[in-house]
């Protein structure tokens, strides 16, 4: 299979910084319609696994996601960025944005507060606040983020999301076949790249894919899902001792993949659609998304569970014994992994996977 970064660089014809404005993103609540409706560059913010200048700043017992993004702003990391965009999921996110706009005073800079419930005042509200970033986007930037701009950008995106899910059916083809860590690159590459290249990129590869028969891949299935991830090495992990990932419910994974839907009001088509997707641990409604998550294990077939959660993330850390008791109850088998923001797997991890998956052979063989 060619390489999907070999594609995309041979269509990257300028630096990002030439394609507009860049804006640095968090979180997968952000519709980055917006800003592409406004000829800015989204670029998510996925630090290297390294916190040693945030450490004069942030308690040691602080969410490791957040020491590793401030020590490579604090280091001068994003010299390229035009301003921020983050939400307020956490008080770690929080800090990051005062911690950001005071020692680093980004040329433009904004909070998106978004709702923990799902009601209609909720989807209003939500909606009220993208206007304000909309406008506050336009008064900075000197654009204008029109009707026809923000549907275009919609349209777009959903491209990517059918092209991925397209991806996600041809997984086992290709030589070596395509498997759940590779489309994790694929989309990380994304996040850095102008929307039309990526599609243009994706298109190459679901062509060059479609015409390989498919790989049988008879290993334990399994859905991964829990805190952010910094790369794909668990996945890749599981995959390497013959385990089939069927799902990354993550947000560097597959967690917003769903279209958004026909709209005649764009901002509030955005709102819905960003508000009803699949729960992270952020979310109020815990039962809605054990739903979701047992809704996913029907739908694969996946047979057992790995939940990973980032040191002192308390979100995940507070979700783990609830969602776990809640699938043991209907025989879903999970391993909960706590760990350190970082791009590789630890020896005890891997010991850990390896011996779960061992037992997931010997009891569904």
């Amino acid at each position: 299979m060619v390489s999907f970064k070999g594609i995309l660089n041979n269509l990257k014809q300028y630096p990002l910084e030439q394609g507009g404005p860049i804006i640095g993103w968090t979180c997968t609540y952000l519709p980055l319609e917006i800003l592409e409706a406004g000829g800015l560059q989204p670029y998510r913010i996925i630090p290297e696994p390294t916190s040693e200048r945030a450490d004069s700043y942030l308690d040691p017992n602080f969410c490791p996601f957040i020491r590793a993004s401030l020590g490579k702003v604090l280091g001068g990391g994003y010299p390229s960025l035009s301003g921020i965009v983050l939400l307020n999921t956490c008080d770690g996110m929080r800090r990051l944005f005062d911690a950001w706009r005071f020692y680093c005073a980004p040329s433009f800079s904004f909070l998106l507060d978004l709702p923990r419930v799902i009601t209609p005042s909720s989807l209003a509200y939500f909606r009220e606040r993208l206007q304000e970033l909309k406008e506050e986007l336009e008064r900075h930037f000197e654009v204008q983020i029109t009707q026809d701009a923000l549907v275009e950008a919609i349209e777009e995106a959903n491209l990517t999301r059918s092209l991925i899910q397209r991806l996600l059916l041809l997984k086992g083809r290709g030589d070596p076949p395509l498997q759940e860590a590779d489309i994790m690159d694929i989309l990380a590459e994304g996040w850095g790249s102008p929307r039309k290249i990526f599609n243009e990129a994706l298109q190459r590869l679901v062509k060059e894919l479609e015409p390989h028969p498919p790989a049988p891949l008879n290993g334990p299935k399994l859905l991964v899902t829990g805190s952010l991830l910094e790369g794909s090495s668990l996945i890749r992990l599981v995959e390497e001792l013959a385990g089939e990932v069927v799902v990354s419910d993550l947000c560097t994974g597959g967690r917003f993949l769903e279209e958004v839907p026909p709209f005649s009001n764009p901002l509030g088509a955005l709102s819905e659609a960003y508000l009803n997707k699949p729960l992270c641990a952020r979310m109020w409604d815990t039962q809605r998304r054990i739903a979701n998550i047992k809704a996913e294990i029907s739908r694969t077939g996946a047979q057992a569970l790995i939940y990973f959660a980032l040191k002192f993330c308390d979100p995940y850390l507070y979700e783990a014994p609830v969602l776990k008791e809640a699938l043991q109850e209907i025989g879903i088998p999970v391993l909960f992994i706590e760990g350190e923001y970082t791009g590789k797997v630890s020896g005890g991890v891997r010991t850990r996977v390896q011996a779960f998956l061992e037992m997931l052979e010997r009891d569904y063989g």
